[in-house]
């Protein structure tokens, strides 16, 4: 079997004649199953690259598809995109749970269904990354004042509940203003200013590690100063590439809170991600600002196709925005909506303590959880 077979499971046989022919066009190889059965055999016979799985099918619906795939050693690593029209966060969810690696509703702009296909191949490591073993997730805000170094925040925090074996640290790639620490109470012992400041032959494992610090959870941070941006220095392309690429070497998940900008420093980072989680306010700017981002993530050869769409509630209003309006503007699915939660942020504030960890059960941390789903897999 050729090394780019893609097996899509539909009892629709014009929808599958349909995704095939998108693949098709971008150089994948198509199976088809019709049923159930048929793609659990196909998947341990031909062993494809992923699996395009419809949920709502005769004999076997998806879930039940995705749960003997992840059961069988022959089938349990290949991923798994659920296509489906069903809609509501509680099939997500089911999705996940049942092994699904990603969610895609239908219909789908032939473009979205590419991109998704590609991140996740990428992200399966079935296309070579660039750098080590380790995925290197970004979050990426559409403007200052979001909330996102929060919610990289919360979700390194889960991301290290959820795989406690797995070594995950969280990069505040800022030359200032940076947020973490003060979230914490923790002390930056000189971050990313000290290692800035050095030549690129000087920068090593043991250079990093002296700049680490570990929370009581387990997760490792490299912090950026809360001074004002541009008293340290300037971080450049070669700089963040080799941090990076060292860190990628012995952490399983980085995770990056980066600036609302595409300078050649944030654009760097964001080209050697597998994913980019694009946060954006609930009103029109905020939707006019994404559409701009994630033009500029194709004009600078990032690729829009790895951005995945987070909208922060900052208020108790309703949003002037819904999730059609976003999905349909953008041409993206979005992931998640973090709710508004005013008193569970200021405690956290006042704390010291992220909200994930303050209400682990609560709506934020469900939600939180959604975007791990979305990027690594079944929690």
């Amino acid at each position: 079997m050729e090394p780019n077979h893609i097996l899509i499971v539909d009892d629709d046989v014009d929808a599958l004649r349909l995704v095939g022919m998108m693949l098709e066009r971008e150089g994948f190889k198509i199976l088809a199953a019709a049923s159930g059965q048929q793609a659990i055999e196909k998947a341990i016979t031909e062993q494809p690259i992923l699996i395009i799985l419809d949920v709502m099918m005769p004999d076997m619906d998806g879930y039940q598809v995705a749960t003997q795939l992840r059961k069988n050693p022959a089938t349990e690593t290949i991923p798994i995109l659920m296509f489906t029209a069903k809609t509501a966060v509680n099939d997500k969810i089911a999705g996940f749970q049942a092994g699904a690696d990603d969610y895609l509703t239908k219909p789908v702009h032939p473009t979205e269904l590419v991109s998704r296909v590609q991140a996740l191949l990428q992200r399966s490591r079935r296309i070579s990354p660039e750098v080590g073993h380790g995925q290197i997730i970004g979050f990426l805000p559409t403007k200052g004042g979001l909330g996102t170094s929060s919610l990289a925040l919360n979700v390194a925090l889960e991301l290290k509940k959820a795989y406690p074996d797995k070594q995950t640290v969280l990069v505040e790639l800022n030359d200032g203003k940076g947020t973490l620490a003060l979230q914490l109470g923790m002390n930056v012992p000189g971050g990313i200013q000290t290692l800035a400041g050095r030549s690129i032959t000087q920068l090593n494992k043991n250079s990093l590690n002296d700049n680490l610090v570990r929370h009581t959870s387990g997760l490792h941070l490299l912090l950026s100063t809360y001074k004002p941006a541009g008293i340290g220095p300037k971080l450049t392309r070669e700089f963040v590439r080799t941090v990076l690429r060292l860190l990628s070497t012995d952490y399983d998940y980085i995770l990056l809170d980066l600036p609302a900008a595409l300078d050649e420093a944030t654009a760097e980072a964001l080209r050697m991600t597998s994913d980019i989680i694009l946060t954006l306010d609930t009103n029109r700017i905020g939707l006019l600002l994404a559409q701009a981002m994630l033009e500029g993530l194709d004009r600078y050869n990032i690729g829009a196709y790895k951005a995945k769409i987070v909208l922060i509630n900052r208020t108790p209003a309703a949003a002037s925005l819904n999730r059609q309006d976003i999905e349909s503007n953008l041409q993206h699915t979005m992931i998640c909506s973090i709710p508004p939660a005013p008193d569970l942020a200021h405690e956290s504030a006042q704390s010291g303590r992220p909200m994930v960890l303050i209400q682990p059960h609560g709506l934020v941390a469900q939600q939180i959880r959604l975007i791990i789903q979305t990027v690594v897999g079944k929690v």
